[in-house]
């Protein structure tokens, strides 16, 4: 049976090398399609995706614990208390009926005073830091503390107290005993500081010299010295007082303050030495007074 499938004529010849070679045959006959991609306007500097910040983790700070607020009937009234009981409490917590007895140190590189008992285990405990609790505290109690009589142990302790103390509190306080008075140790530098400090203590009800060892027989020459030591203050108590001698009013000598002139068998000093140096310092204040006027009346003319 003669099969209708026309034969076709198969040729032994090959594709040439270079056609296998380049991958492709021969194309059709078609048209060719090109693809553009479209121009973005994007720099090539610029990335598609913006780089994220990396933030610093502020480190955490652990914040003390809360105190527990106090009920209402956990609180103690005192601004509540009348007055006098408030008065009472002062009292208690601010005097020492002993006094105050101040030494002189040096701590952190700095003049500080530091309390003392004037007897074995007499000392009062006081609490001054009541008076920071709030304003009306401080007004009611700054006067309380103050009203105690200050005992210093020489012109250091004074100094270093009383510049260390303010002008606010140089105000309020009251009574100063100087214990120790012209020292031959290191403290008798201060003999004139010690003075100056006191400018604005200007409210004091007295101020009392116990003893010194400056061997003096005249009460005219002690004096001088005192005037020579303490004129700043001296001034200071006249120009706030409105009288010229207002400090010679508020001094006062112990028994022992002139121990080499009258014999030690005495309990007190003759009252015609006590005036004959007071008398010396008010006609050294006087003078000084004088002088000043004399300028002011050449300046006029």
């Amino acid at each position: 049976m003669t099969s209708h499938i026309p034969k076709i004529a198969m040729s032994n010849t090959t594709a040439p090398a270079e056609t296998f070679a380049a991958g492709r045959y021969s194309k059709r006959k078609r048209t060719q399609v090109t693809y553009h991609m479209e121009e973005m306007d994007v720099s090539d500097a610029e990335s598609e995706f913006e780089t994220l910040k990396v933030k610093k983790r502020k480190a955490k700070t652990i914040a003390p614990p809360l105190r527990k607020a106090l009920r209402k009937r956990e609180i103690f009234p005192f601004m509540q208390l009348p007055a006098e009981l408030r008065n009472m409490i002062y009292t208690y917590a601010l005097t020492d009926g002993l006094g105050i007895y101040l030494i002189g140190i040096t701590k952190d590189n700095r003049r500080n005073t530091q309390r003392v008992s004037a007897k074995p285990y007499m000392m009062t405990p006081l609490v001054p830091s009541l008076l920071a609790v709030n304003k009306q505290i401080y007004r009611e109690g700054i006067d309380i503390l103050y009203d105690n009589e200050f005992f210093f142990a020489n012109g250091f302790a004074l100094y270093a107290f009383m510049i260390n103390l303010g002008p606010t509190g140089a105000k309020h306080i009251k009574k100063i005993t100087l214990q120790a008075y012209l020292l031959w140790d290191a403290s008798g530098v201060y003999n004139h500081c010690c003075f100056a400090s006191l400018v604005l203590a200007t409210n004091l009800t007295f101020f009392r010299i116990d003893y010194w060892r400056w061997r003096s027989v005249s009460p005219k020459r002690v004096a001088r010295q005192l005037y020579r030591d303490a004129f700043p203050w001296l001034e200071a108590m006249g120009a706030a007082k409105g009288k010229l001698d207002a400090a010679v009013d508020v001094l006062q000598l112990d028994d022992r303050f002139l121990p080499q002139r009258w014999p030690q068998y005495q309990s007190q000093l003759p009252m015609s030495d006590i005036d004959e140096f007071k008398v010396e310092l008010r006609k050294l204040l006087g003078a000084q007074q004088k002088k000043i006027m004399r300028k002011a009346r050449v300046r006029k003319t």
